[in-house]
């Protein structure tokens, strides 16, 4: 059976009942922690830019544009949601396909206000799109995409947005497959874009192609029906795996149960290290001047996103080992303001960040997370203290619980969001399977941040 027929039957014949509740529970703390990041995230630079651009080309008033008061195409809201939920860098990413989940559940959230879709539909779309992008990602990404300079996350993400998008839609099994077809042809992510605006608005153009690939499908278009398979298709060309093969699950064998959730608003990879940083500082009681260097060993994929020594601005800062390591050396608290402009020109960061040194390990392979880093602290008087970076507080082996879940969201908008509107978002997310329609939800957040409590 060609891929796109295997995704469509998949997408077509499962649902709702054929997860666990562990998995439910999974995704209900997935969309707590994208959609607070959403509401941080329209606060930032890069959304303020496209919410001019969107606002520009006017549109159907079908989903709310969240932070910014204002409603337009179900598609043009989702490229916004997913932007703003991916610019604080807070979004969580599975692990081997680095599939980031801010294409997916912003795109997905946008789509099921248009529709007026119901908490247990929204549910069952998010682990499904999630599924479809991730199975693939398990191969591609570490093996051949990510050599080749993509960053499939956006790729894949495109279509198991298509695949979500469609089951929300309620398509036909045939219109499921013309969606996914489509949806190859559109998103992409670049690994050299980390770093830069373009890769913030990665996963707002694979959230809005996943839907336009499946309002088209409805309409009647679709693409080659085996365009995923074999010789010069979709994963052949995204990563030279002509003979691809996967299977697409059920129950708790589920990929939203391997997303790992970020704590800190950089770049996935550096999310143990500042773990292992801290923990040194806290356990040796280190001063900052009391430091001579410090050494990062990492694999090779790991200069190819994290490759600013010296960030200039605030997306650079989230790919930067050294501002990130210095930071947490002089006791940040490693949040957004961690990262914010005035933190660039931080004396006390400033003078650690040329302390620290990359050693790149060819022989370790190109799997863009890796086995472990290696973080060496020397002090000037010859003390030398060493950990083995493996894990981060947050990855899937070591998940947030749904408390801590709930303190991250409101980290991210409690002085967003008047305190009222903060605790009935908070009521939806947390019991999603019993809301009977997804809009009231958006249309809380959708208006711009109350003036009082951002005063507060």
């Amino acid at each position: 059976m060609p891929i796109a027929d295997q995704i469509a039957t998949y997408v077509s014949e499962t649902g709702y009942a054929d997860f666990e509740p562990s998995a439910i529970e999974r995704t209900k703390d997935l969309c707590l922690s994208s959609i607070g990041s959403a509401v941080l995230g329209a606060r930032m630079e890069v959304p303020a830019v496209l919410a001019d651009y969107v606002r520009s080309m006017g549109g159907p008033s079908q989903a709310g544009v969240i932070g910014f008061g204002f409603s337009t195409s179900a598609e043009l809201a989702a490229m916004m949601n997913c932007n703003s939920s991916h610019c604080t860098e807070l979004e969580d990413v599975a692990w081997p396909e680095a599939q980031y989940t801010c294409c997916l559940i912003p795109a997905l959230f946008s789509l099921g206000q248009s529709l007026g879709s119901s908490g247990r539909e929204l549910l069952e779309a998010l682990i499904i799109g999630f599924e479809v992008a991730a199975r693939p990602g398990m191969i591609c990404s570490n093996h051949g995409a990510a050599a080749r300079g993509f960053l499939s996350c956006a790729n894949n993400g495109t279509i198991g947005v298509a695949a979500g998008a469609a089951k929300l839609m309620k398509l036909e099994r045939a219109q499921i497959r013309d969606a996914v077809t489509l949806a190859t042809s559109v998103g992409g992510g670049l690994v050299r874009q980390t770093g830069s605006a373009a890769h913030v608005v990665e996963a707002g153009f694979a959230g809005r192609d996943g839907i336009m690939a499946a309002t088209l499908a409805a309409r009647g278009l679709g693409g080659n029906p085996t365009i995923m398979d074999g010789k010069a298709g979709y994963y052949d060309a995204l990563a030279g795996q002509p003979e691809i093969a996967f299977d697409l699950g059920v129950g708790s064998d589920v990929r939203v149960m391997a997303v790992g959730q970020k704590k800190y608003p950089c770049c996935y990879l550096l999310q143990r290290i500042i773990d292992q940083t801290k923990a040194l500082v806290s356990a040796h009681h280190i001063a900052p001047e009391a430091v001579a260097e410090i050494t990062v060993e990492v694999n090779r994929a790991f200069p190819t996103i994290v490759k600013y020594p010296e960030p200039t601005d605030v997306e650079e800062a989230r790919f930067s080992l050294p501002h990130v390591v210095a930071g947490a050396l002089v006791g940040e608290p490693m949040d957004v303001d961690t990262f914010s402009a005035a933190k660039l020109h931080d004396p006390a960061i400033a003078a650690q960040r040329g302390k620290v040194r990359m050693i790149v390990h060819d022989e370790w392979g190109y799997d863009q997370l890796g086995k472990e880093d290696i973080l060496t602290i020397r002090l000037a008087d010859g003390r030398e203290y060493r950990a083995i970076c493996t894990t981060a507080r947050g990855d899937a082996e070591d998940p947030l619980t749904r408390e801590e879940t709930v303190a991250k969201f409101r980290a991210c908008a409690e002085h967003i969001l008047p305190p009222a509107v903060c605790e009935d978002v908070l009521a939806m997310l947390t019991g999603l399977e019993d809301v009977p329609s997804v809009a009231p939800l958006l249309e809380l957040i959708t208006p711009g941040p109350d003036p009082q409590t951002v005063a507060a």
